[in-house]
């Protein structure tokens, strides 16, 4: 059983890296924008941030024997599934699609400055 501490960190690790993604991928569409350049420079210095974010949540579940494991597993079109590994065996979390997506937008609103909904843990 994963206590509740690390869990935060995983769901954290999760989120994190799809936003990351996230942006990396928005960051592509920009160039059609006439102020391309304000928004690349946000996405970069933000992209920055996240990479930094998701290293220290990494470590800090690297301190607690837990790894949040690369690609996930399509459970069906509503659900996808992580492996995190820990000392002993690993545990697979599953996740509603929406909800991750709501949260990803919830992340990037908060990062922008914007109102958003704090994620209940």
């Amino acid at each position: 059983m994963i206590h509740q501490d690390p869990q935060i960190h995983i769901h954290n690790a999760i989120i994190l890296e799809l936003t990351l993604r996230t942006l990396e991928r928005d960051k592509k569409h920009m160039d059609s924008l006439k102020t391309n350049f304000a928004f690349k420079a946000w996405i970069d210095q933000e992209l920055k941030n996240l990479t930094r974010d998701l290293r220290d949540v990494s470590r800090t579940l690297g301190m607690h024997g837990m790894k949040v494991l690369e690609g996930t597993k399509e459970i069906d079109e509503y659900f996808v599934a992580y492996t995190i590994k820990t000392r002993g065996n690993d545990k697979e979390l599953r996740y509603s699609k929406v909800a991750l997506r709501n949260q990803v937008n919830e992340e990037v609103k908060k990062r922008l400055g914007l109102e958003y909904r704090e994620q209940l843990s």
